[in-house]
């Protein structure tokens, strides 16, 4: 049995370490996407054995990616319910004035529901059929365009944009069905479970 040749690091993070970061800068924000690029590629350096098929290195460098960013989202929106928590909890006895207040971040409540509003996207675009989410990441990982997508995966460019728009129709319904969005009084767009 001949074994196929592993990929080699150094080209793979040249080649995807801009777009892990850039990825992760839009689902969590560029102050976390560095360190989220970092956890990508120290993931891949200790599976790249573990690629069976080379020719799905973009697909599975984005299945890292995506578990990846879930996994930090859910992790910061537990820290800062128990942040919360333990503030509450404290005495009430400080003196509001003398603590700065800083309009440009997000409370921790705030931070809270966006990692958690982030976890649950991603657990959704997992769920899409793989002809669906495939293209769907070469469109948002890879920031492709449709031709650019066709012409990789050698598929026509209607069979491109059929699959791209069932992708985002099949994901944003289960979003629509299971998640209830608003604007905070920043006008940014937030997400909780329906039902909650």
């Amino acid at each position: 049995m001949i074994a196929s040749a592993t990929p080699d690091l150094a080209k793979i993070y040249e080649t995807y370490h801009r777009k892990v970061v850039a990825y992760a800068a839009k689902l969590l924000g560029s102050d976390r996407a560095e360190d989220i690029g970092q956890e990508v590629f120290l993931k891949v350096a200790r599976s790249l054995g573990t690629l069976s098929d080379p020719a799905k290195l973009t697909s599975w460098i984005y299945a890292i990616t995506l578990n990846t960013v879930r996994d930090y989202a859910r992790e910061r929106a537990a820290e800062a319910h128990r942040g919360e928590a333990a503030r509450c909890g404290q005495a009430r006895g400080q003196d509001p004035a003398t603590e700065p207040e800083d309009t440009a971040s997000h409370s921790p409540e705030e931070a809270a529901i966006r990692n958690e509003m982030v976890a649950c996207f991603l657990d959704y675009v997992r769920r899409l059929p793989r002809r669906y989410s495939l293209v769907y990441a070469l469109s948002e990982f890879d920031d492709l365009s449709n031709q650019e997508i066709a012409d990789r995966l050698h598929l026509s460019l209607g069979t491109v944009k059929i699959r791209l728009h069932r992708a985002r129709a099949v994901l944003y319904g289960a979003l629509r069905r299971n998640c209830r969005c608003y604007r905070d009084e920043r006008g940014e767009l937030m997400g909780e479970p329906r039902g909650s």
